[in-house]
């Protein structure tokens, strides 16, 4: 027999009070001599002791009463061995432990997870001193991740412990196992682990469920924690008990890569590219003197071939390593380098900051397809060719330089024939001076657009105005942003200083809109077609004007269509209606409205750890075997994965390959947990290699280390009840004293023998008879 608050058993003494009182007053009571006493000591020695029962019955019951209470407060605990001869319970310890990578948070060289396997290893000591069974069910986040309510979490081969028996030699079995749990570089929640425990308690209904979240609560994952509140409605019950317990010490300072971005510039080997790195400060202080190391991979076509997929490691240089002077608490900077790669392929620039307490976010990687360049398909409404001759310039301005930019100069009657599969491998599509087209060429040209195509249309002589207004404006509904009005003569201006073009803030324009470059001002523009009278962007049909004449008149405007965009310049490409083919600005131009053009077709496939990698090819095109290969924990350690290619379920000429789908997870781990850089090499049937690469990285919001205090999680959690503990006070502050706590018990006791007390204090007491004789 023990108590919670031992200090309180000095109470005991209060049940000798009502003794002392009722010592007092015998003392109080005197003989008096009186005739009749004769009479009432006859009728008091007759009953006296039925009296004297009553009353030694009322005295022990006020005592008792007190030492009920007493007890009651000071919380009075037995061994459990006496509950089981009335059929005890088991105590059952389920512990989610958080592996989410933001635990490698480090202080003094320790982990949050190792101050989480710390508590873990004091659940057990405390378990192993108790005298009922005990049992230990080990989840972590990243196990629960793929759980299904539909699946039984009893046969989850995932679960470090599923309900094992706690012995004398269960440490040494703990030991071992915790030895295998280490942060993941995952993102992961709480939700899978909650589930899966909510059918484990469900299912066992002879045992008392201690519920343990061992986490670092950081304040992203908290802050909004609806659906955390919901699950944790889900475990309600008498028979359960909530610990939760913060494994951070405090919000520790951090640095993480969050992208690596190539600019919007044409790709294509054998021309440079700027490519922007983006740090961020998750830390409250700000931080100086940082260095950030760039690399570039470069892998060489040939070795493709001769290099077992494995062993593929490509040759890396360092580009550059950037001091950053100081970052902000929050404030994220960028900071550019040039690569250059002089073979076309999918090469990888990566980088990496100094060590801090997260590792995880400290390394990023970024893979650039460089292309052999971008082809451009040209439709020039010349017979000659005359429009098409300044394009080709502008993106081969010299004999020897190289934009990267392949145009195709084709006429208007290539559109009538093309199909989709046609217009597919160009970047662009140019439509100079063109008078009409066929209807099924302007469906062609919508498809292309509306699925990330980019599309310019120079206007000219030769346009023929009720065509384009009719069928490619179309009401606001086509391809044109504005309707074509008639031909117009831009009058001189008074000053002769000033330009004929004004232009607004567009990346097309970036160049110039500074005026660092004064070149632009130089442009004249002699004649152009003004849009229809009362053409005005609308909700409906969102249209940007870019660039005006001076005299207000739009000069070139966008559309975004879909997925693509399309720009219209209202005057000619040649030096017919301006002279701005011959400004040297307009090779920049050109090339900054291709790059603009091309964008959406270069959007990078940014894709997070633990997602999956999916194949979709053409099963007539493509053998059967695919082989994936997976980053290591080192550069030479990459493991190789061969699959077989199955036919889709709905397209059977499409066949399909995936690691690390949901659901694959081998001890908890998929093929993609891990970040860096992965491969997929499916062979065509013509034998040939036809290679993707893919960068995989972490979620750079995980690495925000801010922590979530204890009295916002309360506010949170309303309406849940729960015990919140600091991790490294676990040790000092017990959970629980063993053995059965007795207060409800006492409680109901004490009702009953207060009902007693009044009971027996009646009876023991003198009533007169109402109405009676007096």
């Amino acid at each position: 027999m023990q108590f919670v608050h031992q200090a309180l058993t000095w109470g005991f003494l209060l049940a000798l009070v009502p003794l002392l009182i009722h010592l007092i007053n015998m003392m109080r009571h005197r003989r008096v001599k009186w005739a009749a006493m004769e009479f009432l000591l006859a009728g008091y020695k007759k009953h006296r002791k039925w009296v004297w029962l009553k009353q030694l019955l009322l005295l022990l019951s006020r005592m008792a009463a007190v030492a009920l209470l007493v007890a009651m407060l000071a919380q009075l605990k037995t061994q459990d061995q006496w509950l089981q001869l009335f059929g005890g319970q088991v105590t059952h310890h389920y512990v989610l432990v958080d592996d989410s990578y933001s635990m490698e948070d480090r202080v003094a060289g320790a982990s949050a997870l190792d101050a989480a396997k710390s508590v873990l290893r004091s659940i057990v000591e405390e378990a192993q001193q108790q005298d009922t069974a005990q049992r230990l069910t080990v989840i972590r986040y990243s196990q629960a991740r793929d759980f299904s309510s539909a699946a039984k979490a009893t046969s989850s081969p995932a679960i470090d412990f599923n309900a094992e028996t706690i012995n004398s030699d269960f440490a040494v079995t703990l030991e071992k196992q915790s030895r295998t749990i280490e942060p993941t570089q995952l993102s992961l929640s709480p939700l899978g682990a909650i589930a899966m425990v909510k059918q484990l308690v469900t299912s066992s209904r002879d045992e008392n469920a201690l519920i343990y979240l061992l986490s670092d609560f950081r304040e992203r994952d908290w802050k909004s924690p609806a659906d955390v509140r919901a699950a944790l409605e889900g475990l309600k019950s008498s028979r359960t008990e909530l610990h939760l317990v913060n494994c951070a010490r405090e919000s520790q300072p951090n640095l993480g890569i969050v992208a690596i971005q190539p600019a919007d510039e044409t790709r294509a080997a054998g021309v440079p590219l700027f490519v922007y790195v983006r740090v961020k400060n998750f830390g409250t202080t700000a931080v100086s003197k940082v260095q950030l190391k760039i690399e570039s991979t470069f892998y060489a076509a040939a070795d493709v071939a001769t290099t077992p997929p494995e062993q593929l490691t490509g040759q890396v240089d360092e580009l550059a390593t950037l001091l950053l002077e100081k970052i902000e608490p929050g404030e994220t900077i960028s900071r550019r380098v040039q690569v250059y790669f002089p073979q076309p392929g999918k090469h990888v620039v990566s980088a990496t900051l100094p060590e801090d307490p997260v590792a995880s976010d400290n390394k990023h990687f970024s893979v650039i397809d460089f292309p052999d360049g971008e082809r451009v398909l040209v439709v020039d409404g010349h017979e000659e060719a005359e429009n098409a001759y300044y394009l080709e310039a502008a993106f081969r301005p010299l004999e020897k330089s190289n934009t990267g930019v392949r145009p195709e100069v084709k006429p208007a009657a290539f559109l009538r024939d093309a199909k989709a599969e046609t217009l597919a491998p160009y970047s662009a599509i140019y439509l100079l001076d063109v008078d009409r087209l066929d209807n099924s060429a302007v469906e062609l040209l919508e498809t292309y657009v509306r699925t990330g195509g980019g599309l310019a249309i120079f206007a000219g002589p030769k346009n023929n105005v009720d065509f384009y207004s009719r069928t490619l404006y179309r009401d606001g509904t086509g391809l044109l942003p504005a309707p074509l009005g008639l031909e117009q003569q831009l009058a001189p201006a008074i000053d002769s200083a000033t330009p004929d073009i004004e232009l607004t803030r567009h990346p097309i324009f970036s160049f110039f809109v500074e005026e660092t470059n004064p070149l632009i001002r130089g442009v004249r523009i002699d004649q152009y077609r003004a849009v229809q009278k009362g053409f005005a962007p609308t909700a409906e049909n969102p249209v940007e004007i870019i660039a005006k004449l001076r005299n207000g008149s739009p000069l070139v405007l966008e559309k975004k269509v879909g997925e693509g965009t399309v720009i219209q310049v209202m005057t000619t490409l040649n030096p017919e209606w301006n002279d701005w083919a011959k400004n040297p600005s307009f090779v920049v131009v050109m090339l900054k409205l291709q790059s603009y053009l091309a964008a959406p077709a270069r959007l990078d496939d940014p894709r997070l750890v633990g997602s999956p990698l999916r194949l979709a090819l053409d099963a007539n095109a493509y053998r059967s075997d695919v082989t994936f290969v997976i980053p290591g924990k080192t550069a030479t350690g990459r493991s190789r994965i061969d699959l077989q290619l199955e036919a889709d379920e709905k397209t059977p000429a499409i066949a399909t390959a995936a690691i690390g789908l949901p659901g694959t997870a081998v001890s908890g781990v998929r093929q993609t947990d891990r970040a860096g850089i992965y491969e997929a090499l499916p062979v065509t049937t013509k034998g040939e290699i036809d290679l993707r690469r893919y960068s995989v990285n972490v979620d750079p919001l995980e690495g925000d280390l801010a922590t979530t205090p204890p009295e916002d999680l309360v506010e949170r959690l309303d309406g849940i009840a729960f015990n919140y503990h600091l991790a490294d006070q676990y040790q000092q502050q017990s959970l629980g004293e063993p053995g059965y706590n007795w207060s409800m018990l006492l409680l109901g006791l004490l009702v009953l023998l207060l009902l007693a007390e009044q009971f027996l204090a009646y009876s023991a007491s003198y009533h007169p008879i109402l109405g009676g004789a007096r």
